[in-house]
């Protein structure tokens, strides 16, 4: 089972651990491999991984682990990440071409991560998403041809978005229902009833604290 967050994680890391100097929004990262390993852990939910497993991925003692935690400078680090890590999802999701088993299992990743992450994750791309509702809506109503590029991140977002409400209904449930039924009339009804039937999340958490234990 692939997880896009930790092939994310892994990248970075070994590219910190390769650099002379690492820099986030121009400042200088200069703790240690594992302590730059714990900080990437925090992009998923506080209780994910119990302080033995934190410990025996990041090859800190618990002391330690619990010591960062008041850090400022660690804790500051932590939101750098943060905000990266949002950012190239946010591309991600509007730049790759998904499966809609792939869809399935991205929102259960997606659920699994920090929920201040979510939401910096989550608004923007709404925010997206009702416009191009707009947009789409409006040249229908005009009878004008929609955009290819609107049509894909349309497809993209509400694809991504029906998992993610199907997995557990949200305050944007709304929004998002008005996305599956205008996206009845561009694409495939079918392909939204694919999410009636999604991965068993315990397996799904099973097999990211597996991943996650296998980090270098």
């Amino acid at each position: 089972m692939k997880f896009y967050s930790i092939e994310w994680i892994k990248e970075i890391l070994k590219e910190y651990k390769e650099e002379t100097s690492f820099f986030i929004e121009d400042k200088e990262v200069v703790f240690s491999p594992d302590h730059f390993k714990y900080a990437l852990l925090h992009l998923f939910r506080k209780n994910l991984l119990s302080l033995e497993e934190l410990s025996k991925i990041t090859n800190l003692p618990s002391e330690e682990i619990n010591s960062k935690r008041s850090d400022f400078a660690f804790m500051y680090l932590v939101d750098l990440l943060r905000k990266e890590f949002a950012f190239w999802l946010k591309d991600f999701i509007l730049g790759r071409e998904l499966s809609l088993e792939e869809y399935k299992f991205l929102a259960q990743e997606f659920h699994f991560l920090e929920e201040q992450l979510r939401k910096q994750i989550q608004i923007p791309l709404l925010d997206r998403l009702k416009k191009l509702i707009l947009d789409i809506e409006e040249a229908i109503e005009e009878q004008k041809k929609v955009e290819e590029k609107t049509k894909r991140n349309f497809k993209k977002l509400t694809l991504f978005f029906s998992a993610v409400e199907a997995i557990q209904r949200s305050k944007s449930e709304r929004l998002v229902n008005r996305a599956k039924d205008l996206y009845t009339k561009l694409f495939t009804p079918q392909d939204l009833t694919n999410f009636n039937q999604l991965p068993d999340k315990n397996e799904v958490l099973l097999n990211l604290k597996k991943n996650l234990s296998e980090l270098k």
